[in-house]
C-alpha cells in the first residue's frame, strides 16, 4: 500500500464514521507535531503486535462483557518485539507494519479499541505499558470531527 492509498482509506473510514474528511490532513499533522514536540521522529510506519484471536472456548465467558482493548503501536519493530518478549505476550510475536494513516483507520473502524498508545522506543516500560503518548478513543475521534458516542 502506498501512503496515498492509506490516506484515501482514512478519508473513507472517517466519512463512514460520520466525521469530516477535510480534517484528515490536519489530524495527521497534529499527530506529527505532537511526536516531534515529544522528541520523537514522525515514522513512515508504526508497528503493532498482533495477538491470536480468541478461540470459541475462550470467548464463551467473555461474550457477556464487551472486550476492552488498547491499540499499542511502536515506533520501531525492534521495540515492539522486545516489549512482547519481555512481557511474555507471546512466544513468537507477529508484527504488522502500518502507516500512521492506516493505523488511525484501523483504530476508528474498531469500536472495541478504547485507547491508542504510541510507545516511545527510548523510554522504559512502566505500569505495564511503555512510556509514550496515550490517546483515549474520544481524543482520536476528535482529530477527525467524529462523535465519540453518536446517538
Amino acid at each position: 500500500m502506498t501512503v496515498y492509498t492509506d490516506i484515501a482509506l482514512l478519508v473513507a473510514v472517517v466519512k463512514q464514521a460520520g466525521g469530516d474528511p477535510a480534517c484528515v490532513p490536519s489530524g495527521l499533522d497534529r499527530l506529527r507535531q505532537r511526536l516531534i514536540a515529544d522528541g520523537q521522529v514522525f515514522p513512515n510506519l508504526l508497528y503493532v503486535y498482533r495477538t491470536e484471536k480468541r478461540t470459541t472456548s475462550q470467548t464463551t465467558t467473555a461474550s457477556t462483557q464487551p472486550r476492552v482493548r488498547r491499540l499499542l503501536a511502536f515506533l520501531s519493530a525492534d521495540a515492539a518485539v522486545s516489549f512482547a518478549q519481555c512481557t511474555g505476550l507471546a512466544r513468537s510475536p507477529r508484527l504488522v507494519a502500518l502507516s500512521p494513516a492506516r493505523l488511525l483507520a484501523v483504530f476508528i473502524r474498531q469500536p472495541d479499541f478504547v485507547a491508542l498508545h504510541i510507545a516511545y522506543d527510548d523510554m522504559p516500560a512502566t505500569n505495564g505499558l511503555p512510556n509514550g503518548w496515550h490517546l483515549l478513543r474520544a481524543d482520536v475521534l476528535a482529530l477527525f470531527a467524529v462523535e465519540a458516542n453518536p446517538a
